[in-house]
């Protein structure tokens, strides 16, 4: 079991944590302490350097700068410091709230390996435009949907966001510097209204996108999307047009990220005919997934029976 110790000290709404001691970068914030919830965390909380270190003696390592791999932040929290993460380079996943109200400037700077988004999806606002707006490498949205649907309806949904990059640009005569933005990265990104994702906007880049965007980021689009197919409508036809085009891009997708799932998915769901299981073979065969091979080829005996020999006596 994980353990974790915690600097923190009172504020009106509740406990703020100040600091984060353990020898696991896999930190989960509690939603209580000493039956306070636990409300905010603090600036630089997780960067090497903070102006003031607070008094703590439980004989852990400060988890900070590339020590922090991955934080889970409860309901209660609902403000995150200024610069909270700087410079933690090795940090890769975020699970939070929608109801996250507040973010400092900066928070996200140096994190260049944050690729995975957990949100929690509750009654109002979200805060996961503003997250992703700070976050320009390719990043994957899990969200959960912790709140009332119609009987049926998927709770829960994956979207692929790729990334983007921005140029300073400068206007020599007019002595103006200008930032020029690059990448499908920040169209995908404004696909919001009221702080709610518009998944028909996202699904209709897809038009665009798959001219732009590299054949793998374009697989894994695709799959996350049909796999988990909340709100999606006029786009899965397009989707799966391109998938059974592209059906040996999303099962190396599978194999290189040894995505059991996503693999199983194609398996099982997907795939309608003898060849295209034998394609999926072929690509774990060949990127010797002995793990993956033995899931398809028990799912191509269910599904792809051989006819039986006849003999003649």
């Amino acid at each position: 079991m994980e353990e974790h110790s915690f600097a923190y000290e009172k504020k009106d709404s509740g406990f703020c944590i100040l600091r984060v001691y353990g020898r696991s970068g896999r930190v989960v914030i509690p939603e209580r302490i000493e039956g306070i919830p636990v409300t905010e965390v603090s600036a630089y909380a997780f960067a090497r350097e903070k102006d003031e270190e607070p008094e703590h003696d439980s004989g852990f390592p400060c988890i900070c700068g590339t020590e922090l791999e991955e934080l889970y932040l409860p309901k209660t929290i609902r403000s995150l410091g200024r610069y909270i993460f700087y410079n933690c380079l090795n940090f890769s996943r975020l699970s939070f709230y929608s109801n996250l109200a507040y973010m400092g400037a900066g928070a996200f700077t140096g994190c260049g390996n944050l690729s995975h988004l957990e949100l929690h999806q509750v009654e109002g606002g979200s805060c996961l435009r503003e997250i992703l707006q700070d976050l320009k490498q390719k990043v994957t949205v899990d969200c959960y949907l912790e709140l009332e649907i119609p009987a049926g309806m998927e709770k829960r949904w994956r979207l692929i966001y790729p990334e983007f990059f921005e140029e300073a640009v400068e206007n020599t005569p007019a002595r103006i510097i200008s930032t020029q933005t690059h990448g499908m990265g920040i169209q995908y990104r404004n696909a919001f209204r009221n702080t709610q994702v518009v998944f028909e906007e996202y699904d209709r880049l897809f038009e665009t996108g798959k001219h732009h965007i590299d054949l793998p980021d374009l697989a894994e689009m695709v799959l996350a999307r049909l796999q988990f197919p909340y709100e999606l409508g006029e786009g899965t036809k397009e989707y799966t047009s391109w998938l059974s085009e592209n059906l040996r891009a999303g099962a190396e997708f599978c194999v290189l990220r040894n995505d059991v799932e996503a693999m199983r998915w194609l398996a099982e769901v997907f795939v309608s005919e003898d060849r295209q299981m034998e394609l999926l073979l072929d690509t774990a065969k060949r990127r010797e997934a002995p793990e993956l091979v033995s899931l398809l080829m028990d799912v191509k005996h269910r599904r792809f029976p051989g006819k039986k020999k006849k003999f003649s006596l």
